[in-house]
């Protein structure tokens, strides 16, 4: 019964329902993370289809790095069009812009004027951008969770057509148990990571049109590999590593008729691909800047000496493996200093090099027998050494959907086990029992951690308790908990959420005196509860910082005009003194604006500061020597 439901269409059917009841619960989740630089603010996706030149053309992240009037900030850049090519499709169906600049009635969809209870698409209880950054995110959800089950799918494809052949069942629990586990919860419920389940759909395909192609030989199988191939170095730089699985996998499982010579136009032909990738990815990808090297929040091993680099990267590549035995907790963030650097007097750095020799050993050992677990090892082992940082830079310390690819090699061994227990108690058709508590805990876990992924809010603040000492989770908690003050419903809870906000931002900066984002955050709490000097101060680091910051005339002028207009309640109570200092604030911070200098003048005059008047006067004059009313006082100091 089983071997004739495994020959149907349905396990390919069972798959893709069983993907979307696990991902179900994120169908009406909103944008999180890179979702808004990559998608919601990101140019070239808002022109839908028209933006496609410019999505083939250009850096990943160029419409960000043009916002924030920056260079590159991620070792190598990043070419990866074919995703972000489909969100600008979906957008085509959500609704195009012209540009990345939301003005405030943007929410105003049918514009009524009115507030509508549909407009309100975060149901925030405001009206604003975020609206309008969250409208279709229901439909690029559903979206990921469809395309993550036809990876699946091909998945299984592969497996039972080529690797287990003779054994459809061990193919089909292998590919339950890689669709279930909750390490791939960050790659489907973030919009973005698109990318990753492209790049694994196209190398799981390319490596069944490989075998396709050894078996049929024709033209049409060697142009359909190579297609794909091209096609999963589009996606993410995970498909050169095709270059050496597509001849470890013919040579393992063609092994009747391998001969190397037999394949040498299908090899030719891979390496013109990625030789064409490789040109065009050259040319379009912002080169490397130095706020790489020094920005620890892209560098995340810049405080660390030599040894400490190896021995941290050698912990995470084991930690890699220990994640995806047991899956909790899981977080969205890694970075300086969640996992603290590690030294050689810590026996899990020896354990971690023990664990990467004796999977070099196994891989060996199972090529030379020609046993199909070489195929597992080397698949965890090139994708997993990819992302370690032991082989170059990839500007992060640790990301789960960093592990979803190499996570098929652990899973392939693990159904295998499975399955070799149930045969050696005579039991094989009751491995699917011994499977299910493991589908039942790996669902439970992988629905619960979606619940995090709803939004920017829940996922900061869920995770800031996981990883207390990240650098990036206590600056986003401060962020959120500044976007949960001036919602609504939390008015009564408002200094309360601000007073959060300026404790997670004091903790972010502490451990990171350079993080720009942090004391953002942190003047913002500060202006909130009107003290406005504090915020000035941490801008002034800030911005010393990243002197280029878009924020800067923003944040700027806002606070100017918060000293201009208390200057002017000094006036009213004529204390002068205390009144030009204040609108002297403000000339500071916005030394361009006329109507400053003049009224400076002015409290400069009633306090008897006549130098500083007629000094402020003349400034005015020279910024606006139309202006009538600042034109009459230029005479009355000689």
């Amino acid at each position: 019964m089983i071997e004739k439901f495994l020959q149907s269409f349905a396990p390919y059917l069972v798959m893709m329902i069983f993907s979307i009841a696990l991902y179900a619960n994120t169908f009406t989740h909103q944008y999180a993370l890179d979702d808004e630089i990559v998608i919601s603010k990101n140019e070239y996706v808002l022109h839908g289809i028209a933006g496609m030149s410019d999505i083939f053309s250009k850096d990943l992240f160029d419409s960000f790095y043009k916002q924030m009037n920056t260079t590159a900030q991620l070792a190598g850049g990043r070419y990866r069009p074919l995703a972000v090519a489909s969100f600008a499709i979906e957008q085509e169906f959500i609704g195009t812009r012209q540009d990345a600049n939301f003005e405030p009635d943007c929410w105003d969809f049918n514009h009524n004027g009115k507030q509508d209870i549909e407009e309100d698409v975060n149901r925030d209880g405001n009206y604003n951008d975020k609206d309008l950054k969250s409208k279709g995110f229901g439909f690029r959800h559903i979206n990921n969770t469809l395309f993550y089950g036809l990876s699946v799918c091909i998945l299984f494809l592969f497996l039972s057509t080529v690797v287990f052949k003779e054994n459809k069942l061990t193919a089909f629990i292998i590919s339950l148990l890689f669709l279930a586990h909750p390490i791939h919860t960050e790659v489907v419920a973030n919009v973005k990571s698109r990318d990753e389940i492209f790049s694994f759909l196209f190398i799981m395909l390319s490596l069944y049109l490989a075998h396709q192609y050894a078996a049929k030989r024709t033209i049409k199988y060697l142009i359909l590999t190579c297609l794909s191939f091209f096609a999963a170095l589009l996606s993410k730089e995970y498909g050169v590593v095709l270059l050496l699985l597509i001849p470890l996998s013919l040579f393992l499982f063609d092994r009747d008729k391998f001969v190397l010579k037999k394949y040498s136009g299908l090899m030719l032909g891979m390496i013109a691909c990625f030789a064409v990738y490789y040109g065009i990815r050259s040319t379009i990808v912002i080169g490397e800047s130095n706020l790489q090297d020094a920005e620890l929040m892209n560098n995340p091993f810049l405080l660390a000496d030599e040894s400490q680099k190896i021995a941290t990267k050698l912990f995470i590549f084991l930690k890699y493996f220990i994640t995806m035995i047991y899956p909790h907790p899981l977080s969205s963030d890694y970075g300086y200093n969640s996992i603290p650097y590690k030294d050689f007097s810590d026996f899990r750095v020896w354990g971690a090099i023990v664990f990467l020799i004796g999977c070099v050993v196994a891989l060996i050992v199972s090529v030379r027998k020609r046993h199909w677990s070489a195929f597992a090892i080397a698949f965890y082992l090139l994708t997993i050494l990819l992302v370690t940082n032991l082989i170059f830079n990839i500007g992060a310390t640790m990301g789960e959907r960093l592990a979803f690819h190499s996570s098929l090699g652990y899973c392939m061994l693990l159904g295998f086990a499975l399955v070799w227990i149930g045969e050696k108690i005579n039991m094989k058709q009751l491995s699917l029992l011994f499977v299910l508590p493991i589908l039942i805990l790996y669902s439970l876990k992988t629905f619960s951690r979606n619940k995090a992924w709803e939004n920017d809010i829940t996922l900061a603040l869920t995770d800031v308790e996981i990883m207390p000492e990240s650098i990036s989770l206590n600056g986003n908690a401060s962020s959120r908990n500044l976007d949960l003050s001036e919602l609504p419903r939390n008015k009564k809870n408002e200094k309360e959420l601000i007073r959060r906000a300026i404790t997670y931002g004091n903790k972010a900066v502490k451990l990171h005196p350079g993080f720009v984002n942090g004391y953002l955050n942190l003047g913002l709490g500060y202006a909130k509860i009107e003290k406005y000097d504090s915020a000035k101060y941490v801008w002034d680091i800030a911005f010393n910082i990243y002197p280029h910051h878009p924020s800067k005339p923003i944040y700027y002028n806002l606070l100017a005009d918060v000293y201009y207009k208390n200057g002017f309640k000094m006036g009213a109570l004529k204390q002068w003194d205390e009144g030009k200092l204040l609108i002297a604030k403000a000339v500071e911070l916005n030394p361009t604006n006329a109507r400053y200098w003049y009224d400076l003048g002015g409290f400069a005059y009633n306090a008897q500061d006549y130098a500083k008047a007629k000094e402020a006067w003349s400034k005015a004059y020279q910024l606006a020597p139309n202006d009538t009313t600042i034109s009459k006082v230029q005479g009355l100091l000689k």
